[in-house]
């Protein structure tokens, strides 16, 4: 009789069977294959640049805008009816010159009659001086004329100077802009008759980083051009006023610089503004692309040995495609310029193009 055979054998060779197949038909893979495939997928080629001392132009450019010394609406400051209107629309005009005239009749007619009153209060106090004289009157009734006589001119002097005002002029020499106001229309001291724009001297307005605040003083030269005309027509212009506040959301210093040349320029048009600061011997300059913002300042990822090294750096000056460090490098480092998003600290790197 032949015996039953246990279970767990059964089991045991059925597992001894499954393993044998996986060895025979699926066989282990070459160790030193893979790893070589995963050491080759460890290196990230990158483009570099190695740091060496330059000579560099602290140059700045800035978008500034042309702007007028003296630029006002006239308004009337009194309300009338316009008269008469002596000026002409884009025409220059002088200091003083009659611009618009306002009906005056009213003012006229009082002023004559204070003439009047005037001139018979002077010929009465003239009778009392001689009375009082013989004691004829008392003091205090001279003094009693002699206060009404100025409390009459005093009034003159009020309607001569309403008058004046129905006479509005140019408060300084400048360029009329377009008439608001036709002859016999009612004004009143809200209504803008015309602009009036001192055309020359003009000052440049710009503003410049917080850092260049030692570099600007007064008495620099600067250059702009008109970014509607050739940008090689350079125009001079002479820092007189600077802001003494920084600006809290820009972090930037605003300047003013006088401009007195022939070329003609529109109050409000925006201009590129060009300064030299003068030469630093010995800067570092990077790509700008090399530079990595983070929470604690600026990085920058260095090569060492075929690794990537992070080091903190602080910024200077900026130009369109580098930029100055002034910590945190030395002369001879080789920075990283591309594949900066792959890029982590103690990545193998494999280096490809040297970048000027």
């Amino acid at each position: 009789m032949i015996k039953k055979v246990p279970n767990w054998l059964i089991i045991i060779a059925i597992i001894a069977l499954i393993v044998s197949t996986k060895f025979i038909f699926f066989p282990k893979k070459d160790d030193k294959s893979a790893g070589n495939k995963v050491k080759s997928k460890s290196f990230i080629a990158v483009n570099y640049f190695v740091l060496k001392p330059v000579l560099f132009d602290n140059s700045v450019f800035a978008t500034g805008k042309i702007g007028a010394f003296n630029q006002i609406d006239i308004l009337p400051e009194i309300s009338g009816k316009v008269l008469s209107i002596y000026f002409k629309e884009g025409e220059a005009v002088t200091k003083g010159s009659l611009l618009v005239k306002l009906n005056d009749a009213d003012l006229q007619a009082q002023l004559l009659k204070s003439k009047t009153q005037i001139k018979l209060s002077e010929q009465k106090l003239e009778r009392l001086k001689k009375l009082l004289i013989i004691n004829g009157i008392s003091q205090e009734e001279f003094d009693m004329q002699d206060n009404e006589l100025n409390s009459l001119k005093a009034d003159q002097a009020f309607v001569l100077a309403q008058l004046a005002k129905t006479n509005i002029v140019a408060p300084f020499t400048g360029v009329m802009g377009l008439n608001n106001v036709s002859e016999g229309s009612f004004v009143n001291t809200t209504s803008a008759i015309v602009s009036l724009v001192q055309m020359k001297p003009l000052f440049v307005e710009f503003s410049v980083p917080e850092k260049y605040s030692e570099l600007f003083v007064k008495g620099t030269s600067i250059n702009f051009s008109n970014e509607n005309t050739d940008s090689k027509i350079q125009n001079t212009a002479t820092i007189y006023a600077i802001e003494p506040i920084v600006d809290e959301v820009t972090k930037t210093i605003k300047a003013r610089a006088a401009y007195n040349g022939n070329q003609h320029f529109y109050p409000g048009s925006f201009v590129k503004v060009f300064a030299n600061l003068g030469e630093t011997e010995n800067a570092l300059m990077i790509p700008t692309q090399c530079v990595i913002p983070t929470l604690k300042g600026q990085k920058v990822f260095v090569y060492d040995n075929g690794i990537a090294i992070e080091k903190m750096v602080k910024i200077g000056v900026r130009t369109d495609t580098k930029i100055q460090i002034t910590e945190g490098l030395t002369a001879g480092d080789t920075v990283i310029t591309t594949g900066l998003l792959s890029v982590k600290k103690d990545s193998q790197l494999k280096l490809l193009k040297a970048e000027n």
